[in-house]
Parts: structure tokens; C-alpha cells; sequence
């Protein structure tokens, strides 16, 4: 039963785990069909509380009201931090912050114009390396703008050692219960942190990178990290660094992802060929059919590929637009930085698809190392000159993979 709770991760330290099973589109574009939780924390010290972000209005505010006063009471709750101000972490904070008292609201410069244009929301401002006291607790301000919005902030609760890392270090996955990340299955919880870094993240990893490396300097005795998506980090935070450290490098393993569209199947062989010949030249292939795959799974598998292989239809003169979405989204994000990419368009008659493509893929930061054009389905030595086309790019590839080695 996916019902929001609670659960104590410190002295005075409560995670408020409000799981979201309804909605079906992240940003309404992302495919969650396993949800995504929204995580609030109450840090206390006697008879005053901190509240740490609210969540998305997917529930009735009484029912958030509930779960708040079941925990503290709402009486005592003196402060709130708004990490930052995207709607999914603060739209409930005005309404709340009505109900319990009007207490003291803290965000940085920017969070606070953004919470009095959207809500109508007054903050006080905080900036990097002040101090918000909680009684006679500390949570020290590290101002992180760009993750993924300019105006995010994180708390460090010194005595504790818990980093409220905001939209840093999340997931995808609404939580039946909190639980930590022993307590899990951690590969698996590994893939849905994948896939949220694909989609939402991707795009400013040099900002993560940047904070990464801030907090590094900092010197922080980093015991827990409490993000805004999924579980709380313990036991596994030096894996879950590494691993996000790859992604935001983009670090090519020795695996290829194929991307097609196809409007009657004709397409759709040729790809099943490339896969065939591919296969047994790397560690790892990702087939996606450009109408069906999710848009998440194909960035994801792009994230970590040393080269990426696109055949196209051509459609009306241009690229099939299911697959041309998916290029859009991988030009917006730069995720082709470092990257190989192979182009193959089939086509009747006219068209600038394959020009189309290997611009689009330029600007997403991959470098087109072959690209070739063929009439209806290839067949007899047009297949033999591709099976040579793809035996080049998988030696160029091999190449550039065992340099980064």
C-alpha cells in the first residue's frame, strides 16, 4: 500500500516518504511507470522543528498536515528550507507554512523569486556557508545552483552528518516504505538512479561534477545523503559517487546502442542486421525501436555506449519523426559528447534525411564517422558493402575505448 509515512534516520531527524503512484509523466514527458517519490525531512532539536521541502500537490494537504502532526505537531514547527523551488518539492510549502503559523522561510536569492512569482511565496534568503539554527543545531548552506534549476541549495546537518542533497543523488521509483540503500535491492535501485540522471540531470552534469568536487573540498563527514527522489543513502555512498561520476563524464564502455524507425518493417530488418554483425564485436548491444522503446530506456543506454548506430526511414523528404524526437532530446541534453555515431537512412526516392541527421547528431556532440544511404531494403553486395561500413565503425570504436582504458 503506497501511502505517504515515516521513518526516524537520526537523532531528531525524520524522512517524510510521500510516494507518488499516479502520475504517469515526469515534467510531464518522462515515462515513471513505477512513480516517484517526493521526500520532505523534519530535523528537530527539543520543541522546534525544521521542515526541508513539502512535495507536489498529488495529495490533499490535509493529508500532508496528517502525517507532519504525527510526528511533531504542528505548533512546533518554527522553520522551513526550500532546497528549491521547482513544484514538485514546493507546492505545497505555502499553504503549509499557512496552516502551522506562518514560520520562517529560508531559500536562496533566486528560489525566492521563483516561489513569489509562482506562489506568491515570501523567503528570507540564505546564501553559501551561512548557517541555519535549529535550537542549538546547525545546517550548514551550500549553495549547487544548476542542479538542475539555478536556484538549488543543499543543507548539511553537522552534527549529524546528513546531506539534504535536493534533486542530487535521486531516483525514479516511488517507495512503498522508506528504506535505505541497504535495505534494497542497490543494483537494481542503481538503474532507476540511471535513468533519472538520463533524463533530468544529464543535461547539467557539469554542474553535478562541479558540486561533486565542492563538496569534496569541503570536507564534509558524510554519514548519510538525503535526497529529494528516492532512498537515503548510508552504506553505499561511495558507489553511488563513482557511478555518478561515470555518468557525468559519460564514460564509453565497449557497447553500442542502435536506434531505428520504421514505418512497414523494411527498416526494421536492417537494424535486426546491424544488430547481428554488431553483437559479436563488443561487450553489449541496446536495440531501440524509435515508436515503442521508451524515450528514458534510450537515453539511458546512450548515456553509457562508446558509439550509437541510427537508421532511418526517410519521411516525406526528412527523418522519420519518432526518431528525430529522440535525436532532439540527445542534441538538447549533449549527451553525444565523446561519442561515436554511424547514420543509415533507406529511402524510395528524394530527401535530406541523411544530412538532416548527421547535423542534429553534430550538435548533440557526436562525432558521425559514417553515414550511408540506401533504396528500399539493401540487398546482395549493398548488404556486403554494409556489413564492411559497420566492421569500420566497430574498429574506430574499439579504438577510442581501449584509449579511455
Amino acid at each position: 500500500m503506497y501511502t505517504p509515512s515515516w521513518r526516524i534516520i537520526g537523532r531528531g531527524v525524520y524522512w517524510l516518504s510521500i510516494p507518488d503512484v499516479n502520475t504517469r509523466l515526469f515534467e510531464n514527458m518522462w515515462p515513471i511507470p513505477s512513480g516517484v517519490n517526493y521526500n520532505s525531512y523534519l530535523v528537530a532539536d527539543d520543541d522546534e522543528y525544521l521542515l526541508i521541502d513539502s512535495s507536489k500537490n498529488v495529495y490533499n494537504v490535509e493529508e500532508i498536515l496528517r502525517l507532519l502532526n504525527q510526528v511533531s505537531g504542528l505548533n512546533r514547527i518554527k522553520h522551513i528550507a526550500v532546497l528549491h523551488s521547482e513544484p514538485d518539492h514546493s507546492g505545497l510549502i505555502g499553504e503549509i507554512s499557512k496552516r502551522i503559523g506562518n514560520p520562517a522561510l529560508y531559500s536562496t536569492l533566486r528560489a525566492s523569486s521563483f516561489m513569489k512569482s509562482m506562489f506568491n511565496v515570501e523567503t528570507g534568503i540564505v546564501k553559501d556557508g551561512d548557517t541555519i539554527r535549529v535550537g542549538g543545531r546547525k545546517l550548514r548552506v551550500i549553495e549547487l545552483p544548476w542542479i538542475h534549476w539555478p536556484d538549488t541549495m543543499f543543507l548539511y546537518l553537522e552534527d549529524e552528518g546528513i546531506l539534504f542533497s535536493s534533486d542530487a543523488f535521486g531516483a525514479f521509483g516511488a517507495l512503498e516504505k522508506p528504506v535505505f540503500d541497504d535495505e534494497c535491492d542497490f543494483e537494481q535501485y542503481m538503474l532507476s538512479a540511471k535513468e533519472y540522471f538520463a533524463t533530468v540531470v544529464a543535461a547539467y552534469r557539469q554542474m553535478v561534477m562541479r558540486a561533486l568536487d565542492k563538496i569534496g573540498k569541503l570536507g564534509l563527514n558524510l554519514r548519510m545523503i538525503a535526497p529529494s527522489h528516492g532512498i537515503v543513502l548510508r552504506s553505499r555512498i561511495p558507489e553511488f559517487i563513482k557511478e555518478l561520476t561515470s555518468w557525468c563524464t559519460l564514460k564509453s564502455r565497449k557497447k553500442v546502442t542502435i536506434i531505428y524507425g520504421s514505418m512497414y518493417g523494411l527498416t526494421e530488418q536492417l537494424a535486426k542486421y546491424a544488430c547481428e554483425v554488431v553483437k559479436n564485436m563488443v561487450d553489449e548491444v541496446a536495440v531501440h525501436n524509435a515508436v515503442v522503446s521508451s524515450v528514458n530506456n534510450v537515453l539511458t543506454d546512450v548515456v553509457d555506449s562508446a558509439g550509437v548506430i541510427f537508421i532511418t526511414p526517410t519521411y516525406e523528404g526528412n527523418v522519420f519523426p519518432p526518431l528525430s524526437s529522440i535525436v532532439e532530446l540527445l542534441r538538447i541534453k549533449k549527451i553525444g559528447s565523446g561519442k561515436l555515431a554511424a547514420v543509415t537512412v533507406t529511402k524510395l526516392w528524394g530527401g535530406t534525411a541523411a544530412n538532416q541527421l548527421s547535423s542534429k547528431l553534430g550538435e548533440a556532440g557526436f562525432e558521425v564517422s559514417h553515414v550511408c544511404e540506401y533504396v528500399n531494403y539493401p540487398g546482395g553486395r549493398d548488404l556486403t558493402e554494409y556489413e564492411n561500413i559497420l566492421h569500420g565503425f566497430l574498429e574506430k570504436l574499439n579504438s577510442m575505448v581501449s584509449k579511455l582504458l
